[in-house]
C-alpha cells in the first residue's frame, strides 16, 4: 500500500508543491494545505533513508513542498498558516488560510516538524554518503 500511494503521489502533486486536500478533486477544497503536504514528503523521505524510494526521482518531489510551506506557510513568529483542522470530513476544518486558527491540539506543528526532521535525516545520510566517496 506504501509502495503504490508513493508511485500516485507524484503526479497529484500541485504546481505550487502542495497536495489538495482531495487528491482527485481540486475543486473540493482545494488550495494550500500544510498538514496532508507535510505528512507525504516525510513518507518520501522516510522511503529514501530506508533505500525503498529513489532519491533522484523523489527528492526535488520533496523540495518543493518543503520550500513551498517554508516560503508561505511560516509566519515570522513562527505560527503555521494552512493547516487544516480535525474534524468528520474535510468541511470540518475549513476554512483553510495563512491565518486560520484551528480549534484543537496544533498536530499540524507536529507534521510539519516530522517531515523537517526526516528530511534532516535525508540530507545527512547523502552528506555522508557523498564525503565518503559514494
Amino acid at each position: 500500500m506504501y509502495m503504490n500511494m508513493m508511485k500516485a503521489l507524484p503526479a497529484l502533486q500541485r504546481p505550487d508543491g502542495y497536495w489538495n486536500v482531495s487528491l482527485h478533486d481540486p475543486t473540493n477544497f482545494g488550495g494550500k494545505e500544510l498538514t496532508g503536504t507535510s505528512l507525504f514528503i516525510y513518507g518520501m523521505a522516510w522511503g529514501i533513508n530506508n533505500g525503498l524510494l529513489d532519491a533522484k526521482q523523489y527528492q526535488p518531489i520533496i523540495a518543493k513542498a518543503w520550500n513551498a510551506m517554508a516560503k508561505e506557510c511560516v509566519h515570522p513568529n513562527g505560527f503555521l498558516g494552512y493547516v487544516q483542522g480535525t474534524g468528520k470530513e474535510p468541511k470540518d476544518g475549513q476554512p483553510v488560510s495563512y491565518t486560520s486558527k484551528p480549534d484543537f491540539e496544533d498536530y499540524g506543528l507536529g507534521c510539519f516538524l516530522l517531515a523537517g526532521s526526516e528530511i534532516y535525516k535525508m540530507n545527512d545520510i547523502k552528506s555522508k554518503s557523498v564525503s565518503a566517496g559514494n
